[in-house]
């Protein structure tokens, strides 16, 4: 009896270099640095779009301010003049323009500003949390009786209105005393998130 013997051959075992593998990992750092770069996009959107928000509500609460300034010069000028030739701080007015640094955090935490109350403004801190204060100072260097050497004046009006509004050209041009002195009012409104707004107007 013949046997046959038959053999087999084994291939050689192919070198495997993974080629594939590293170019998958390539594109999923690249996919996870793209989902990345869209998140902080959208998040930086989003905090825009807040501060945004916020300003446009510090804004509209500083021309209440505003408001409620003009009305307490307006009646005080009527009731008794001579208060407005002497610092009342505790009310936030100052005669002189001079000596106030408005910028200083411990001129708006102090009896040096007068807090905004009225429509909407509850002990100077309006619905959406923003804490309002405000300054009046008026455009002298020096308190007492306002005079033309002394004191920046808006031009005198011929009308019968009690207020009257001027271009600049003609603010600090006045000779007599008829005019009234230039008043400034700063607004300071505090928020949320640590958001400071200035507004500043001027009335004579």
């Amino acid at each position: 009896m013949n046997i046959r013997r038959i053999a087999f051959l084994k291939p050689a075992a192919t070198r495997q270099r993974g080629a594939a593998l590293f170019i998958a990992l390539v594109m999923l750092v690249a996919m996870m640095l793209a989902v990345v770069a869209l998140v902080r996009s959208v998040d930086t959107a989003t905090i825009i779009a807040g501060n945004l928000a916020f300003k446009q509500a510090s804004t509209s609460s500083a021309d209440i301010a505003l408001n409620n300034a003009s009305d307490w010069l307006n009646t005080t000028n009527v009731a008794t003049p001579s208060t407005l030739e002497s610092d009342s701080a505790t009310v936030g007015y100052y005669a002189t323009s001079t000596g106030l640094d408005l910028m200083n955090d411990a001129t708006w935490t102090t009896a040096t500003s007068a807090l905004a109350s009225g429509s909407g403004i509850t002990a100077g801190v309006d619905s959406g949390g923003n804490q309002i204060n405000y300054v009046i100072q008026r455009m002298c260097s020096s308190t007492g009786t306002a005079t033309t050497t002394n004191c920046l004046f808006g031009a005198a009006t011929v009308t019968s209105s009690s207020q009257a509004v001027h271009d600049a050209t003609e603010a600090g041009g006045a000779t007599t005393l008829s005019a009234s002195p230039i008043y400034r009012i700063t607004v300071r409104v505090s928020g949320p998130r640590n958001t400071i707004s200035y507004v500043q107007g001027f009335l004579y």
